[in-house]
């Protein structure tokens, strides 16, 4: 019984896991072209620019990722978020308060023309970092619909 079932395992092992993966007319030129209408946002852009500071502290950091990020004054973060769950950086943190204050306080939608001065202390146990974000406020002011061009891609004029 003892040699069935070290057969049956040795089986088992030499077997392994065997994945096929085929895509049958994945290579050929005969995909359709997609084609598909445009959509441009028209900003109405100030001509003076605002700026804010944020600063964030990072607790037990490695590396650049934190186990635990603190601080910041905003009240809500920018759309430009890139959060990883629980660890983060508290540069991209503080990056995206400052941004999300300096949108506040211009009453604006984003920034143009966006320039961060990055203060960065990195200790053992802790981290600190200081942004402030210069730009000019853009508020957005409609949307303009552009059909697509059929005339480029499928021969038609």
């Amino acid at each position: 019984m003892k040699k069935l079932i070290m057969v049956a395992a040795l089986a088992v092992a030499a077997a392994g896991c065997v994945t096929n993966y085929r895509n049958d007319g994945g290579d050929s030129d005969l995909k359709p072209t997609i084609v598909r209408d445009v959509v441009y946002e028209k900003y109405d852009i100030s001509d003076k620019p605002v700026q804010a500071s944020e600063q964030c502290i990072g607790i037990l950091p490695f590396g650049l990722v934190n186990m635990f990020t603190l601080g910041g004054m905003a009240k809500h973060l920018a759309d430009n978020v890139e959060k990883q769950g629980y660890a983060q950086t508290s540069i991209m943190r503080a990056k995206n308060g400052a941004y999300a204050l300096a949108c506040e306080n211009a009453g604006c939608d984003t920034l143009v023309g966006v320039r961060y001065d990055v203060v960065y202390k990195w200790y053992y146990l802790w981290n600190e970092a200081t942004v402030t974000v210069t730009g000019y406020p853009a508020k957005l002011t409609g949307v303009e619909f552009h059909k697509a061009n059929l005339d480029c891609c499928c021969g038609k004029k």
